[in-house]
């Protein structure tokens, strides 16, 4: 994996990576509140102490396996928003049926939503704004900004698609409902352009 960095850079986002994968196979398997951080380390192929200076805590490789997850939901509605230019409502449409879809398959998202008790990635998920929801309207906002112009209020749009979207993946209700909730909120944003 070269990333056109230093060789130290394009190590250390390997090793990063490799971390992330070990952490989310055994989150899948066990549960995140099992998961200890010598057994990543293992599975990783190096020593917990090398473990704790590439990543921190138990909390911080939590917060990156999160985050390296939002960055697949924002992938796939990125993708839908690209396929549909100067068409917001189709893209929207697309874009949060796209998420839903490949959240519905997603083994660590269903992990994280099954866990029964002790320590849990939801709160990563749904309270701690600055790993997904943050994150996703910066980078919702920049598709968005990129697709169909600047204005101003792209960051409330994607700030509330983002949002559509945590709430159906966590608590499904189905493809329907989120389908006229992201035309609502598309067609809303752009009745209000003069």
């Amino acid at each position: 994996m070269t990333t056109g960095g230093s060789f130290r850079e394009d190590t250390r986002a390997e090793l990063l990576a490799r971390l992330l994968d070990a952490a989310r196979e055994l989150t899948t398997a066990q549960g995140w509140s099992a998961l200890t951080m010598g057994a990543v380390a293992g599975r990783a192929g190096i020593s917990r102490q090398h473990l704790y200076n590439a990543i921190g805590t138990k909390r911080a490789l939590g917060d990156a396996l999160v985050a390296r997850e939002t960055d697949a939901f924002l992938d796939v509605v990125c993708r839908e928003l690209r396929a549909h230019p100067g068409d917001l409502v189709t893209g929207a449409i697309a874009g949060v049926g796209a998420a839903l879809d490949f959240g519905s398959s997603n083994d660590l998202l269903k992990a994280i939503l099954t866990a029964d008790g002790g320590e849990s990635l939801l709160p990563v998920v749904t309270a701690r704004p600055e790993v997904v929801l943050e994150r996703g309207v910066g980078v919702l906002g920049a598709e968005l900004a990129a697709v169909h112009g600047p204005d101003p209020d792209l960051p409330r749009l994607a700030d509330a698609l983002v949002r559509l979207v945590i709430s159906h993946a966590t608590q499904p209700t189905g493809p329907d409902l989120a389908a006229v909730q992201a035309r609502w909120l598309a067609e809303g944003f752009l009745a209000r352009r003069p």
